[in-house]
């Protein structure tokens, strides 16, 4: 039996979060509302045909909901990105990897590493170091392109992830899993699901990441009986991301790309009663569904 979300409370925006390195330059500093949620949708059910209603509307609910936290902006690329793509600790920027050019590591240990967020046994190599961050893929170009996940590359699709550019460092984002990938990877993967998503911009010579967590919505880490969720956005990043001038900061850095992240929870959560209104869980990304035994058989 699905579980329907029917109403969202009023939400308020949560404080930013900073993050920098001893090993990475930084930008002007980011602020959680760079980036914000301006309407989810709900699939009515998880069949093909499924059509979706709007759950939240920031015009109704009077303002957008902005990230979690944010981190940077660092200067340089936001590469490496993921080989194996499967969490594991230093595969990838934001599981504690390094830029390739310049060998700075702007999230050592992880990136939005904290007690509710913590680092965890993957690979199974009995230590609890792997940050649990998936690269599901990069929009660039005018069109996104899926990862492989652990050598998979059936498990996103090109139809996850948009984006417009309405101005120089500003636009609109939408995350956007189909109804049915929860049941398609159901029996290959098992029902271990992502509980935060992260977008990482990346223009001029600098990028910054943004982190979106189910504690914005009053929620713990999604179950897998709700129907996905869609995710739709803004973003104006002309403050935090600049190029030009004498010192590399005199007007917005037109936009290169952006990277679509998803993190792994530790440990399965249990389920709470929550009054009506419902809290929000991040269920659009719960699509994306990994067996950790399927992760060590292909590390």
């Amino acid at each position: 039996m699905t579980t329907k979300i029917t109403a969202v409370p009023a939400l308020l925006l949560a404080s930013g979060l900073l993050a920098c390195s001893a090993h990475a330059a930084l930008l002007p500093g980011c602020h959680s509302s760079d980036v914000t949620i301006t309407r989810v949708t709900q699939f009515l059910d998880t069949t093909a045909g499924a059509t979706t209603e709007t759950i939240y509307d920031a015009t109704l609910a009077g303002m957008p909901v902005g990230a979690a936290a944010c981190a940077g902006a660092f200067r340089g690329n936001d590469g490496f990105e993921p080989t194996t793509n499967l969490g594991y600790a230093g595969d990838g920027l934001l599981n504690g990897g390094s830029q390739v050019a310049s060998g700075r590591t702007p999230f050592p240990g992880g990136a939005f590493i904290d007690a509710s967020h913590p680092l965890q046994d993957l690979d199974g190599d009995g230590r609890a170091d792997d940050p649990g961050w998936i690269m599901l893929g990069k929009y660039e170009n005018g069109r996104f392109t899926p990862s492989a996940v652990g050598g998979d590359s059936g498990i996103v699709q090109a139809s996850f992830f948009s984006a417009t550019e309405t101005g120089v460092g500003t636009g609109t984002w939408a995350f956007t899993p189909d109804a049915t990938v929860a049941q398609r990877l159901g029996s290959a993967f098992g029902r271990n699901y992502f509980d935060a998503f992260a977008l990482v911009f990346k223009a001029g010579n600098g990028f910054a990441a943004y982190d979106f967590t189910p504690e914005l919505f009053g929620a713990g880490a999604p179950g897998p009986a709700e129907p996905i969720m869609n995710w739709y956005g803004s973003y104006d990043v002309s403050d935090t991301l600049r190029a030009g001038g004498k010192d590399g900061l005199k007007n917005p850095a037109g936009l290169s790309h952006i990277t679509l992240w998803a993190r792994d929870p530790a440990l399965p959560q249990p389920t709470t009663e929550v009054p009506e209104p419902a809290g929000l869980g991040l269920v659009g990304i719960a699509a994306l569904a990994l067996l950790r035994s399927r992760r060590r058989a292909g590390a």
